[in-house]
């Protein structure tokens, strides 16, 4: 199975609404060959999600409270077919420990119209507002995600 990870800082916040919103919008013909989880790079191993985090995405119907953070780790990098940070500290992170290879790696905004280059702002602390309005910086680009990984896999037929 081809596996998306998504990262931040303490995988509480944006990495697993990220990776709930990319599991809600995957098309079902892709959700048995496509596994998505999230990784920190300053993670509290265990712990919940922000409350607010919660609450955000459960205004899209997306349940995300059983979500444990994990601290990102040389295995997870390794094991992921695809990887998508919040912030260029996280992409540079991700990119000592891949070493081999840059090029399966990116920021989520990558994926983004006229978002290019831009970084996720972290809500933690903020009110729920913060999160609502990152879920929707983020929504547009695991869209396109979504689009891109539906043609490739589609057009090449792959197999995973």
């Amino acid at each position: 199975m081809f596996e998306i990870l998504m990262v931040c800082t303490g995988n509480i916040c944006r990495s697993p609404m990220a990776a709930g919103l990319l599991r809600h919008l995957m098309p079902p013909k892709l959700q048995n060959r496509i596994s998505v989880s999230s990784g920190g790079t300053n993670a509290i191993h265990g712990h919940q999600a922000a409350p607010m985090a919660v609450e955000a995405m459960s205004r899209l119907g997306i349940d995300i409270s059983h979500h444990r953070a994990r601290q990102l780790d040389r295995d997870m990098v390794r094991r992921a077919g695809f990887i998508l940070t919040m912030e260029q500290y996280h992409l540079n992170v991700v990119r000592r420990m891949l070493r081999w290879s840059k090029s399966h790696a990116k920021l989520l905004t990558d994926f983004g119209p006229a978002l290019e280059g831009s970084e996720v702002e972290d809500p933690y602390g903020g009110p729920l507002e913060s999160y609502l309005l990152c879920i929707e910086i983020m929504r547009p680009c695991i869209v396109a995600l979504v689009e891109e990984l539906d043609d490739v896999f589609t057009s090449i037929g792959k197999k995973i």
